[in-house]
């Protein structure tokens, strides 16, 4: 072989194995052909050989050799797919609180109004039996009342001091009349009556503390179903929130990139990455954390009023004898009250005495063993303080909710589990995590993964507004305060602006401590809220009451505790001569002609 002979054979064998070398040591891409044809790219969109990485924006940067198995085209459906599928993830997420505590609400609003309706009906059962004819004439005056209160449950729009003062106002007017039926009065003169109402206190001192009480437990009760209703439509809110641009590149890397650089499909995101890309996609959903926190905390507090001194059901139910009692002192005092409205107001003129129906006087009689009641009631008020007990649990378990949604995420399935492994993606080749986990909270500019996550969204703001107030009407419910629900949508469902804080002076029922919101403790990391398991719904009372009576001075406890603590038994001859005989008195006085 001549020596041009042999330099010519040298340089095509140094050319094969320079070739065979590159191709030995060039990508691969047929590990993740498969991947791309699972996620639905059609056969000839995959590049069957590396391409160039240069006109990739997110996975060429991974590329250590510069080629990689994605076009640009690809890339951009990766990353809108890697959005969809983390955006769908949250709002499972969001969704999944968001039934629970609508769900808790919903049950709450349903055992709230089952114990008014339930009310209402042994009300009037009770007068019926024990006024008769007179009570069916006038139930309006009673069904109205009851009507406010519901109506400032659902609607809020109801001053409870104005229909309290209202309802005694007209109830005195009837009774006035009733009790001086020999007399015509007209409209001018009934106005006179009424403006004597309170110098006299023909009720006794039932109508102040019935209105401290009502106002004080419907406020409570409606501040807590309502929280409930803001704290579920804050996260059905939450669910409309899109991620950033910067967040969409950062899911791409983490969990498309490896596949468009070669690497087989059993390879996981290293836990850290995860939560640092997590922590940046989600840093505006952890802006509300803090404000939650507070709203989790009030809810608290004001369930502790619930079952304790503003116990609605322990008023609402026994609110036939507080009325009776009422109407029981009207009646014991009835002729020094007249002679008082005449002395202020004039001699009215007498009218044309009518000859009335026997009918009319007939009474059923009455019993008065008040044990079943009892029963029922204490049940009635178990119900109640276990339904709000699960409540408050539900709501304590999603404390820092916000701040811990980015690890719920990760922990299900988006991390490897383990930080400190090399078997995992750390967004350039599989090996160990290098850099720190970002802090928690909206600022996230020490973030690796997402360094920019743009300025806040109108609709974080509205949801930051909308639990700061319902926070705020929570502590003036829980202070024993008026709320202003001005402009709550007049719906049960609502949310808007409100009244702030305030110190709670008023002892009368028995507590003058101190509001108990000061700064908060911070609370070290907890896991994900355990399970709870669901109450059923609390079925409707149907309470027949057995008794006409109303508590006096010396067992007003027996009403108005919290623990529904059971009355005594009352004799028939004390019973006989408490409610029995006034009525027969006012019946056979001989003043009475007709019935306005």
């Amino acid at each position: 072989m001549t020596s041009a002979m042999m330099i010519s054979w040298l340089v095509t064998v140094t050319i094969v194995v320079s070739v065979t070398t590159v191709n030995a040591t060039g990508l691969k891409c047929d590990s993740v052909r498969s991947y791309f044809e699972n996620e639905g790219f059609p056969a000839s969109d995959i590049p069957k050989e590396a391409i160039s990485s240069k006109e990739l924006k997110v996975c060429g940067s991974a590329s250590s050799g510069g080629e990689v198995c994605c076009s640009a085209d690809m890339e951009l459906r990766l990353q809108a797919r890697a959005r969809d599928s983390h955006e769908k993830t949250t709002k499972e997420t969001l969704h999944k609180m968001h039934q629970i505590l609508n769900a808790r609400a919903n049950r709450f609003h349903t055992f709230f109004k089952d114990l008014l309706s339930t009310s209402k009906r042994g009300f009037h059962d009770m007068f019926k039996k024990t006024y008769g004819i007179l009570y069916e004439q006038n139930a309006y005056v009673f069904t109205d009342f009851f009507q406010e209160l519901e109506n400032y449950y659902a609607k809020g729009t109801v001053d409870l001091d104005d229909a309290l003062d209202n309802f005694f106002n007209i109830l005195y007017q009837k009774m006035f009349t009733v009790l001086n039926s020999q007399y015509t009065f007209d409209n001018k003169y009934l106005e006179c009556v009424s403006d004597h109402m309170k110098e006299m206190r023909p009720f006794g001192d039932v109508p102040p503390k019935l209105s401290v009480q009502i106002k004080r437990s419907f406020v409570a009760t409606r501040a807590f179903s309502q929280a409930l209703t803001v704290a579920a439509n804050v996260l059905k809110n939450m669910q409309t929130l899109k991620p950033s641009t910067d967040c969409a590149a950062a899911l791409t890397k983490m969990t498309a990139c490896p596949y468009c650089i070669g690497i087989p499909n059993n390879v996981v995101a290293c836990n850290d990455m995860c939560t640092n890309v997590m922590k940046g996609c989600l840093a505006q959903h952890a802006a509300l954390d803090a404000e939650w926190n507070h709203f989790v905390d009030a809810v608290d507090k004001i369930a502790d009023r619930l079952i304790g001194p503003f116990n609605i059901e322990v008023l609402v139910r026994p609110i036939n004898l507080k009325i009776s009692e009422a109407i029981m002192n009207f009646q014991e005092n009835s002729q020094d009250v007249s002679q008082r409205v005449f002395t202020g107001c004039g001699r009215p003129v007498l009218g044309k005495r009518k000859r009335r129906d026997n009918r009319e006087l007939q009474l059923e009689s009455l019993n008065f063993d008040q044990e079943t009641l009892t029963d029922d009631r204490a049940q009635a008020v178990a119900l109640m303080d276990k339904l709000v007990k699960e409540i408050r649990q539900r709501v304590r378990d999603s404390k820092q909710f916000w701040v811990y949604l980015p690890y719920r995420l990760c922990n299900n399935g988006m991390g490897m589990g383990q930080s400190n492994t090399k078997e995992c993606w750390n967004g350039t080749h599989i090996d160990k995590y290098r850099y720190p986990v970002a802090s928690d909270g909206e600022s996230q500019k020490n973030n690796a993964e997402v360094r920019s996550v743009g300025p806040r969204s109108t609709i974080v703001r509205d949801q930051l507004y909308a639990l700061t107030t319902i926070t705020n009407r929570l502590k003036s419910a829980f202070n024993g305060q008026d709320v202003d629900w001005i402009d709550t949508e007049e719906t049960f469902y609502g949310s808007g602006s409100g009244s702030g804080d305030g110190a709670f002076t008023d002892d009368e029922d028995g507590f003058n401590e101190s509001s108990g919101y000061g700064p908060a403790e911070p609370e070290p990391p907890k896991q994900p809220p355990p399970v709870v398991h669901e109450v059923e719904t609390p079925p409707r009372m149907n309470i027949e009451p057995k008794t006409v009576g109303a508590s006096n001075a010396n067992n007003q406890t027996t009403v108005d505790g919290a623990n529904g603590a059971s009355r005594q038994k009352m004799s028939l001859n004390r019973a006989l001569t408490t409610y029995l005989l006034p009525i027969v008195m006012m019946w056979f006085g001989g003043c009475l002609t007709e019935w306005l």
